[in-house]
C-alpha cells in the first residue's frame, strides 16, 4: 500500500475515533443499560486493568527493549502489542462508555463537573497516547525493530499518567479544577 494512503487512513480513523468520543463533551448522553452497582464494577475493574496494564507491561517491555538483545526486544514488541491489543482497546472502550452510563445517575456530565474533567481528561489521552499507540501497533511496520518509537512513546505516557493521576484524583474527591 502506498505510505501516503495509509497514512490517510491512520488519520480519518483516529479523527473519527476522537470525534466520537468528543460527542459526550459536547451534551450527547449514553443512556443507561444496566443497573448503578454493575456499572460501577465494569467501570472500576475496567479502570484498574487498563491502568494496572499499561503502567506495568509498557515498563516491562520498555525495560526489556532498552537491555535486552534485539531478539528479545522484538518478542516484547510484539507481546505488549498483542496485550495492546486485547487489553488496552477493550478497557479504553469499557471504561469510558461504563463511567458515563454511571454519571446518568447524577444528570450526566452538565451536571458533575468532575466528571466532566475526568472525562475531558480521558479524551486528551486518548488523542496524544492511546489511538496512536493502537492505531500505529495494528499496522506494526517496524516490528522488526526493538526500540523504534520508544522515545515519543515514552513523552506520551508521561503526559497520559498525568492525566490519570488527575482522572483520579476527580474521581475520589468529586472535585473538578479545570472547568469546576
Amino acid at each position: 500500500m502506498d505510505p501516503r494512503i495509509e497514512k490517510l487512513i491512520k488519520a480519518g480513523i483516529y479523527l473519527s475515533l476522537m470525534s466520537i468520543m468528543a460527542l459526550p463533551l459536547f451534551g450527547w448522553r449514553v443512556p443507561k443499560l444496566l443497573p448503578s452497582m454493575a456499572l460501577l464494577l465494569i467501570h472500576e475493574f475496567s479502570g484498574m486493568i487498563f491502568v494496572g496494564h499499561t503502567v506495568f507491561s509498557n515498563i516491562w517491555s520498555m525495560r526489556i527493549r532498552q537491555t535486552q538483545p534485539a531478539p528479545v526486544g522484538i518478542w516484547a514488541r510484539g507481546f505488549i502489542r498483542k496485550m495492546a491489543l486485547r487489553i488496552t482497546l477493550p478497557t479504553t472502550i469499557i471504561t469510558p462508555l461504563a463511567g458515563l452510563m454511571l454519571i446518568e445517575d447524577w444528570g450526566g456530565l452538565g451536571n458533575a463537573p468532575w466528571a466532566y474533567d475526568a472525562y475531558l481528561c480521558f479524551w486528551i489521552m486518548a488523542g496524544i497516547s492511546l489511538w496512536p499507540d493502537l492505531i500505529r501497533l495494528a499496522v506494526d511496520r517496524h516490528a522488526a525493530e526493538a526500540t523504534h518509537g520508544m522515545r515519543g512513546g515514552l513523552i506520551r505516557s508521561m503526559g497520559a499518567l498525568a492525566l490519570t493521576i488527575y482522572i483520579i484524583v476527580c474521581m475520589v474527591t468529586k472535585q473538578a479544577w479545570i472547568t469546576g
